[in-house]
């Protein structure tokens, strides 16, 4: 049978326990062990910078107590190393109070989404499978699924060498596509025009009938 790598759940957020009815159910939907709760914010940050390999939506909390990092500079943090993990910040403050200059920036960052923690928790999991929708229709899902397909020693075998003698198994390629390495980006990119190419033909060749 082939391995399946399902999407981590990584949820950072103080006020929110292992036994709460969001964590319940979250874990009841998509797996216990796909659900991780952080409730310091630098261990959580580190958690997912540290899996950058893996397939994640990061559920935040926008405001923490003490001395932890507001959720705003874990999302900036986790930005400078990938587009590729889905964040959804909640908050319990009002939307309306967050400045102007810190929205522009979750925006142009890519926040996946902003909504309020007052709202029902289903609301807040509509969200999750939304994000997780998202994530199995990029390229990377896609190729993940592929390589996931094949048996554990073919995906260990080289399949790309680079012109400077860099050798590639399937597993290198993929984790180059999640941490965004100039390899995973050219290797995204040349599949997508190969993608392209043969469907055109494909297209030229119906439309010949």
């Amino acid at each position: 049978m082939n391995e399946i790598v399902p999407t981590k759940v990584v949820v950072i957020h103080d006020n929110i326990e292992e036994t709460s009815p969001i964590m319940v159910e979250m874990r009841i939907k998509y797996g216990f062990e796909n659900v991780i709760l952080f409730q310091h914010s630098q261990q959580g940050l580190d958690y997912v910078l540290s899996n950058l390999g893996n397939k994640m939506v990061v559920l935040l909390d926008k405001n923490f107590d003490g001395n932890e990092i507001d959720g705003i500079k874990v999302f900036s943090e986790i930005r400078e190393k990938t587009s590729l993990v889905y964040v959804i910040l909640i908050t319990v403050s009002k939307i309306s109070e967050i400045n102007s200059e810190t929205l522009k920036m979750l925006i142009n960052k890519d926040l996946f989404k902003l909504e309020s923690f007052t709202q029902d928790y289903r609301k807040i999991i509509e969200l999750v499978d939304d994000a997780l929708s998202s994530l199995n229709v990029r390229i990377d899902a896609v190729i993940e699924d592929w390589i996931m397909r094949h048996p554990i020693e073919k995906r260990e075998q080289i399949i790309l060498k680079t012109r400077d003698g860099q050798a590639y198994s399937m597993n290198d390629i993929l984790e180059s596509i999640r941490k965004e390495t100039s390899v995973g980006i050219q290797f995204e990119r040349n599949l997508l025009k190969l993608a392209i190419e043969l469907f055109s033909r494909q297209k030229l060749k119906l439309d010949d009938k």
